[in-house]
This record gives structure tokens, sequence and C-alpha cells, in this order.
């Protein structure tokens, strides 16, 4: 084989290897399914977006106190969530929170960082090994002991912090 011919090859096997490479990374990749069209899903701080630190525990995660959150639900969650408590949402539920770093954020419309919070499991048993996290908008949700240990403040209302109970406060 020529010089030239083998030169060629190789270009074309790098190009290739560089494309499959790509693909596997896939920036451009959709968000699960199960929560791609959440803006379409109740927002439960209508008019109220979260804001502040009212645990006292948040400390820089979401945006921290400065931070604004905007909170939806599927239909699944949304009566539990709406609701008075106890709180115990159904298998199924997803609470979306899109978070800005802060009330000019906010104000303009800015990208939001988002986080997912997904009932996988059910039953009558309150427990942070019913739900899984995804970290963005097209993370993949799993068992995270860091979001369980953050939420575990709201074990008494299913690891959910935004309620209407809680939302009768702000």
């Amino acid at each position: 084989m020529s010089r030239i011919k083998w030169q060629t090859a190789l270009a074309v096997l790098g190009a290739s290897a560089l494309v499959v490479s790509c693909a596997s990374l896939n920036p451009f990749a959709s968000a699960d399914e199960r929560w791609a069209d959440y803006k379409s899903w109740t927002k439960i701080t209508e008019g109220k977006p979260g804001t502040g630190d009212p645990t006292g525990f948040i400390g820089n995660v979401h945006n921290g106190p400065d931070g604004y959150r905007e909170v939806y639900v599927n239909d699944i969650g949304a009566a539990a969530i709406a609701g008075s408590a106890p709180y115990n949402y159904p298998e199924g539920t997803i609470v979306v929170k899109e978070q800005f770093k802060d009330k000019a954020a906010f104000d303009a419309g800015k990208v939001a960082a988002v986080t997912v919070s997904v009932k996988a499991t059910g039953g009558d048993a309150l427990s942070k090994d019913n739900w899984i996290w995804a970290d963005s908008y097209k993370g993949k949700a799993k068992a995270s002991d860091f979001c369980a240990g953050c939420h575990s403040i709201a074990a008494a209302n299913d690891f959910v912090f935004t309620n209407g109970d809680f939302l009768k406060t702000q």
C-alpha cells in the first residue's frame, strides 16, 4: 500500500475514533424522559419562589441563602405536595428544583441550575431509601448520600422541603 493510502487510512481511522469518543461524552444528550417536560408541570412556588435558608441548614447548596428556587412537581405528586402534613408522596412523584444565583438572576430569567428528586419506591414507611436524585437536568437519578443527608432534615415530610405547609410560611 502506498504511503498516501496509509496516511488516508490512518486519518479516516483517527476521525472515526474521535467521532465515537465524542459520541460517548455526548454534550447534547437529552434529559431523562421522566422529567424532560417539567416546565409543563405544577409550579408549586408560583408567585412565591423559595429563597433564604428557612431550615438553617442550606449552607451553599442550591445557591445558598441568596439563591432563588422554583419548584415543580409532576401530576403523580401534585395532590400530596399541595396538601397538608403528614406528607407521604406516591411512588413516581418527581420534584424538580430550579436554582438561581440570586434575585437578579431570577428576575432576568437566567438559565437555572436544576436538581431532581424521584420517589423511586413507595411504601408507607418514610425512608430516604425511597428517593433517588439527579444533580442536573441531564443527570442520571441515583441514590445519593449527600442529597439524602440534607433531605433527612425533612424526613417527617417524606424528605421534601417545599410543600403546602412550608409555602404558607413564605
